[in-house]
């Protein structure tokens, strides 16, 4: 394109743009209304938004619903499978026990024709297992061929085989094996001439003689109670020591740490005292264990004989120990036939569903422990058997282990001896007996994950308790609540108002004519009759819930089975009327006096609604008792704190956390069970490999719950001994112990919580203090700006202003509570005083309190009202914030001079205001000599020449008490005058921190007054961390062979070591990397710190003791520069120092100017006590300074190499570890491994001394500022008063003017032009200099007004601004009295954790 076409193109562009915006202009910039259609074209929508109410909605919905629109469409099995790990294949054993027949059955069938019940019960030595009922089987059989090949009739003998079940046949052949035995013990007996070493001359009791050599032996090595024993002993003596001599290191280290808090001696004995019970503990451990050892050897001494036989017998030994075998398995085929029949009892006598088959399964028999496959496959669901079982019998036995229970079960056997009674009697006798029950591992899970629980004692009587009654509805009735609890719009919904009426229900089954049979209830129980009854009418009604139902789909199972009932019940049938049919009627016969709804409902609709009134009603009854019985469970069976659990809501995937808890003071036989036990309950499942070992079953078992649930409790443990030895998880504990806290941790919290509460204490007095004095002020600010009412005494709130802004908090302490009642007397008490006094002030009686009105003219002389203004008014001081101006002088000639009012006297100066300056106005000009202008000071209110001959008031008048006396006003200023160390000059020793004598007693007509006053009262915070029930991380968790990915909190942190020097040659003399170093650290997050032991390996520590050094040298360690040689800092760190001083120059000045106290010498220089407090100040504020500083490090690359505080991010109740931080390869990742350690317990820490210090001037100075916008609302009431005084006086003048009054009293009675003229303009200026004193006096109420509100709305901003930056944030915290958690993190940063 050539240039002159380029040139047309762009003049016609030019051209064609100017012309399109003249035709917009015209078209439609002229046109508003245009404009307008155009924005409503483009902005707004073409579509309107309709808004409902979701209550009507839901209303009108659940009204006219049919019950098909809640129904889950997804098949039944699906929806139970879905929260099952292992889905519908192993849902229910493979092998149980039929209770009909008594056999053995391979493959049940469970569903709509069967169900099962599971036991959970002690094994006491050897148990009948799946192996013996096959041998004993096996051995039937060949033994009836036996017997039929030796008498030629095999067809007898098979029919008679055939009909034992599997239970008579083990027992026959248990009782077959204990009687072999005992004829091996005699032969073996007689071969080794044993009689003759046990002293017996008749050999035919040597049996039991042997046994009770092996049970006295046994004892020795176990112990009476299974327990003890020699080895034992040795044990637990070894463990004592061990724990004795930890503690006194312990000791040790926290002696230092509490001399390094600078805590008082007495103060730090009492947190050595807090524990001295527990190491005297430890010595007495030591000492019981000793004399348990000594005991053992002398147990051992006497018996050695016994010991000794068995050792040369040693084929005696075996075979009595296979008796002993023999009479266990016998008590255990006793256990199968006893559980057998309880069972079948159980499903007869109470409300289970009815089917063809019921079965029940043992754990000891009905498992192929051979068969490595199923082995595994059933411990791994075993959690999801006892889930779908429909109740679980759980034997109490007696303890087991104990050495003499085989002597006492042969005793039995030979009936030398009756059988010992039932260890329970009662089902409330079972929290008292504390049964072994409660302490094993495995029944942590048979109670939890069960339906419903029945008990049976060691007789195997059930303990019955009135909740059996009810059945599967004790497991079924917390999730009908859920349903009937959105049941708002049922038309029978009256039938609960107005009393209990469910009774009507339960009567219409008694008419209906339908047969039923109830289990009696012990008197009292009438609620779970008529609720026994309800479910009688239920399953009339053909209403069945489903077995596996849960918490998520517990409304929209029941909503199904609701509409199957109903669909039944309306179904049109020419056959005979059902009972279903023949009840229904008689409820809806009960039920219609209670329609509440006037409109029909169809059959369907009404047997709906039917059916939801007995649900709400059967629940209603039972929620107390189910509550009430499942607390009591929880109790003895150890599940408090699975609160869920307790509602009946839930019974799997629990906090990880809780699962784990439970597990303290638990055994199991195998110790990789505390493991697998917990599968079910955290809903997870992995192969199981017993060899394995805990830590590393541990780990997998805590892999599978952050895969399958992201649960982040599953890192909240502690303990520095229990760190995993497995690469990749440092996260994890090596034991289920970690999350508890063990004994020395307990030891050592109950001192940090101690040493804690004494660091605090003065900060809660202080605290306490400022909330009550603070309290007293805002009050009082509020008072003052609200209150329009006049004869008020707040006269009495300037002096104890004054005493409170000059005063330390200790000073006031013993003063608050009476200050307060004085306040709270003028706030509360003083409307009805003040109007007493008016009235009072009517009456002639009363007048010798009161002084007239300012500007009062009955009675007075005339002459009176033209007297100098300034001699009329109270003038206050003006506002050191305004500029100063100087009032109008009208009228006044210049040759006249200006004098100016004599000083005032002390006495004078100290009633105006109780300190405040009050210069007068100067005169405004009038035609007054100079005598009387001097005459009259701005404290002459009340002495006019115009007041009323009254005598005047005593010489403390009160502020804004429109010249009234208060009569308590002489006791009140002279209590407030006798408060001790608040005057500078209040004697010589009495400066900052004076002692105290006590606070003085009110006079005692102060105190009739006072006495009815309430005090303020403050109470210490409690501090506690939250617990949460669950703590998923919204974040991802990835788990690998290498370690755990996630994002993480990291908390940068300053660590100290105790005993660094012992740390090091332990590095020295490590023999490898990986060798494990324990030792004590303080950690300080600059706001707080904590003393926590740790275990470390070598590799770790070494490079932590070398950053610790330099961490101290660069920011722990004062440097001083005073003298020659005393620099130990180089010529940067001097700069930097410096910096730092300069930047906190202005607060540190301002501190100053707050404590400066008359205490000084004569060139000026403070000398006193406060000179040293504000050195010590400096130096801690300093030091906290440099620590803030240093944690605040915005670079994490900068921090890699250190040990640092972590946490998963975005997770409430996440707690904090202690980690090694290093890069990664690329050097922008982060590796990280955790250092196992006690809790660090932030909510119990010690606050560091700078802060403190910080946080003490802090509160000072807000102190100060209250004050001061108190005093400003105070000045704005004056000059709101004088402003008033002034309206009054302008007003009467002109009033007086008017009427001729101001002609009177001319010299010669003769006025000419000129005079009049003058008269006239002298007049007109006096009148604008008042009106304009008037408005000034206005505007500086105002001015007044505002800064008092502008010092309040930013009252804690502003003194915020004073202190560093970097530490605003903590003065705050404490300032709430809120934690010191740690606060300046790094937040969300990746971190791969080996």
């Amino acid at each position: 394109m050539s240039r002159a076409t380029a040139d047309y193109v762009t003049a016609r562009a030019v051209d064609l743009q100017a012309k399109s915006a003249a035709a917009f202009k015209i078209a439609v910039g002229n046109n508003p209304d245009k404009v307008r259609s155009m924005l409503n074209l483009w902005f707004v929508p073409k579509f309107k938004p309709a808004f409902y109410n979701e209550e009507e909605r839901y209303s009108q919905v659940s009204a006219t619903a049919s019950g098909l629109d809640d129904i889950v469409l997804l098949d039944s099995s699906y929806l139970s499978a879905a929260t099952e790990p292992g889905g519908q294949e192993t849902r229910h054993p493979v092998r149980m026990i039929d209770l009909d027949t008594k056999n053995l059955v391979e493959y049940p069938n469970i569903g709509p024709r069967g169900q099962y019940c599971i036991l959970s019960h002690s094994w006491k030595g050897r148990e009948v297992n799946y192996k013996y009922i096959g041998d004993a089987k096996f051995k039937a059989f060949n033994q009836a061929l036996a017997d039929a090949a030796a008498d030629k009739s095999s067809q007898k003998t098979t029919t008679g085989t055939t009909k034992r079940n599997d239970i008579d046949t083990i027992k026959i052949q248990c009782q077959q094996d204990i009687d072999a035995q005992i004829s091996v013990i005699k032969s073996l007996a007689e071969e080794g001439n044993a009689s003759l070493e046990l002293g017996l001359s008749d050999t035919s009791d040597i049996v039991r003689e042997l046994l009770s050599w092996r049970v006295d032996v046994k004892i020795l090595e176990k112990g009476d109670d299974g327990e003890g024993g020699f080895q034992r002993a040795r044990d637990r003596l070894a463990a004592a020591l061990v724990a004795r001599d930890y503690g006194k290191m312990e000791d040790e280290v926290f002696d230092q740490f509490l001399k390094d808090t600078g805590l008082e001696d007495d103060k730090a004995q009492a947190v050595r005292d807090i524990t001295d019970d527990v190491t005297e503990q430890l010595s007495l451990d030591v000492t019981k264990a000793e004399e348990a050892l000594d005991e053992e050897k002398r147990k051992q001494s006497e018996h050695v004989d016994k010991v000794r036989f068995f050792e040369r017998h040693g084929h005696i030994r075996d075979a009595i120990d296979e008796l002993i075998g023999n009479l266990e398995r016998k008590k255990s085929v006793t256990k199968i036939e006893k559980s057998i029949e309880r069972s079948r009892e159980i499903f007869d006598n109470y409300p289970f569903p009815i089917t063809d088959k019921r079965y029940l399964w043992i754990d000891s028999c009905c498992i192929n422990r051979a068969d490595d496959g199923e082995y595994v496959k059933s411990i791994s669901a075993m959690g999801e058997w006892y889930k779908n079982a429909e109740f679980c019998l759980i034997h109490l036995d007696t303890r087991r282990n104990i050495p003499i229970d085989p002597l006492t079960d042969w005793q039995i056997m030979m009936s030398t001896i009756e059988p010992p009674g039932p260890n329970i009697v009662q089902f409330k006798d079972i929290l008292d007996y504390k049964p072994e029950w409660s302490t094993r591992a495995w029944t942590l899970q048979e109670l939890v994950m069960s339906k419903a629980t029945f008990y049976v004692n060691s007789a195997w009587e059930l303990l019955s308790r009135p909740v059996d009654t009810i059945g599967p509805w004790y497991h079924l009735s917390p999730f009908a609540y859920l349903y009937t609890s959105v049941d708002t719009n049922n038309p029978y919904s009256s039938v609960f108002s107005g009393g209990n009426n469910t009774t009507l229900l339960a009567e219409a089954l008694d008419k209906s004519g339908v047969q039923y049979r109830l289990q009696e209830l012990p008197p009292g129980e009438e609620s779970l009759i008529i609720a026994r009854k309800l479910i009688v009418i239920l399953d009339t009604l053909e209403f069945r819930l489903p077995r596996d139902i849960e918490m998520e789909t517990a409304r929209s199972r029941i909503t199904q089975s609701v509409y199957i009932a109903v669909s039944g019940l309306t179904a049109s049938s020419e056959d005979q009327v059902s009972d279903g049919k023949r009840l229904l009627n008689c409820i809806l016969e009960a039920l219609q006096p209670y329609l509440s709804d006037s409109r029909e409902y169809s059959l369907a609709e009404r047997a709906r609604h039917a059916i939801n009134v007995l649900l709400k009603s059967l629940v209603g009854l039972l929620e107390v008792p189910i509550i009430y019985d499942r607390s009591y469970v929880a109790a003895f069976g150890k599940v408090q704190n699975l609160e869920l659990w307790r509602k009946g809501l839930i019974r799997s995937r629990f906090s990880t956390h809780n699962a784990m808890s439970l597990l303290s003071g638990r055994n199991a036989t195998v110790v990789t069970d505390f493991a697998y036990c917990l599968m079910g309950m955290l809903g997870v499942r992995f192969p199981v490999f017993p060899a394995e070992g805990l830590t590393k079953a541990l780990s997998r078992l805590l892999d599978e719950v952050v895969i399958s649930s992201n649960d982040v409790s599953v890192f909240n443990w502690t303990g520095k001994q229990y760190g995993s030895h497995i690469r990749g998880r440092s996260l994890y504990p090596s034991l289920p112990a970690a999350y508890n806290i063990s004994k020395d941790e307990e030891r050592k919290k109950k001192r940090d919580e101690k040493l804690s509460e004494l660091v605090q204490t003065e900060r809660y007095e202080k605290m306490a203090d400022f909330l009550a004095i603070s309290g007293m002020l805002v009050s009082a600010i509020t008072f003052v700006k609200e209150r329009q009412k006049k004869n008020i005494p707040l006269g009495w709130v300037v002096e104890i202003l004054r005493v409170i802004k000059r005063a330390e908090f200790e000073q006031l302490r013993p003063h608050i509570t009476n200050i307060g009642k004085i306040l709270k007397y003028i706030e509360t008490a003083f409307d009805s005083k003040a109007e007493a006094t008016t009235r009072a002030t009517d009456s002639p009686s009363t007048s010798t309190l009161a002084t007239p009105t300012i500007g009062a003219d009955e009675g007075g002389p005339k002459q009176g009202a033209l007297n100098s203004f300034t001699s009329q008014i109270r003038t206050p001081s003006l506002p050191k914030e305004l500029p100063s101006f100087k009032a109008p002088k009208f009228g006044r000639k210049k040759t006249e001079p200006e004098t100016a009012p004599p000083k005032a006297s002390p006495q004078q100066s100290s009633s105006r205001g109780f300190g405040f300056k009050s210069p007068s106005l100067k005169s405004f000009g009038r035609k007054e000599s100079a005598t009387s202008q001097a005459s009259v000071t701005p404290t002459d209110v009340g002495n006019e020449p115009d007041a009323a001959g009254v005598s005047s008031p005593p010489a403390t008048p009160s502020l804004m008490s429109d010249g009234l006396s208060h009569p308590l006003d002489g006791e009140v200023f002279s209590y407030i005058k006798r408060i001790e160390g608040v005057e500078g000059d209040a004697g010589e020793g009495k400066g900052r921190n004076a002692p105290l004598s006590g606070a003085p007693e009110l006079p005692e007509e102060l105190g009739k007054v006072l006495a009815e006053i309430p005090e303020r009262k403050f109470s210490k915070p409690h501090k506690k961390s939250e617990e949460f029930d669950t703590m998923i991380s919204p974040n991802p968790i990835i788990v690998k062979n290498s370690g755990i990915e996630g994002l993480f909190d990291i908390q940068r942190v300053i660590v100290s070591m105790a005993q660094p020097e012992k740390l090091r040659r332990q590095v020295r003399n490590a023999v490898s990397p990986d060798q494990k170093i324990t030792g004590w650290c303080i950690i300080s997050t600059g706001f707080a710190t904590v003393m926590v032991s740790f275990s470390c390996p070598k590799s770790i520590l070494a490079k932590e003791l070398d950053i610790v050094q330099a961490v101290e040298d660069k920011v722990l360690r004062l440097e001083t520069t005073g003298g020659k040689g005393d620099s130990t800092g180089d010529e940067t760190s001097q700069v930097n120092e410096s910096r730092l001083k300069k930047a906190e120059s202005a607060w540190q000045n301002t501190l100053k100017d707050r404590l400066k106290m008359p205490n000084s010498d004569k060139d000026g220089k403070g000398t006193g006590p406060d000179d040293s407090i504000f050195k010590e100040f400096e130096a801690e504020g300093n030091r906290v300074s440099k620590m803030i500083k240093f944690v605040q490090e915005s670079d994490l690359t900068k921090v890699a190499g250190e040990w640092v505080l972590a946490r998963f991010s975005g997770v409430p109740g996440a707690k904090w570890f202690l980690c090694y931080l290093e890069l990664g390869g690329s050097g922008r990742d982060f590796y990280g491994q955790r250092i196992p350690t006690d809790e660090i317990d932030f909510y119990n820490a010690s606050p560091e001394r700078g802060l403190l210090k910080y946080w003490e001037f802090y509160m000072m100075e807000k102190k100060y500022r209250l004050c001061s916008i108190l005093q400003k609302l105070m000045d704005s009431k004056e000059w709101g008063n004088l402003k008033t005084e002034m309206g009054q006086n302008l007003a009467k003048r002109i009033a007086k003017e008017i009427s001729g009054d101001g002609e009177e009293g001319t010299s010669s009675g003769v006025d000419s032009d000129d005079d009049d003229e003058s008269a006239e303009t002298g007049l007109l200026k006096d009148l604008g200099g008042m009106a304009l004193s008037m408005a000034g006096a206005g505007l500086i109420q105002q001015f007044y007004e505002w800064r008092a509100e502008r010092l309040q709305k930013n009252l804690s901003a502003d003194v915020l601004k004073k202190f560093p930056a970097h530490i605003q944030t903590a003065m705050e915290a404490l300032d709430d009295n809120k934690d010191l958690l740690p606060s300046m993190f790094h937040s969300a940063k990746k971190v791969h954790m080996f």
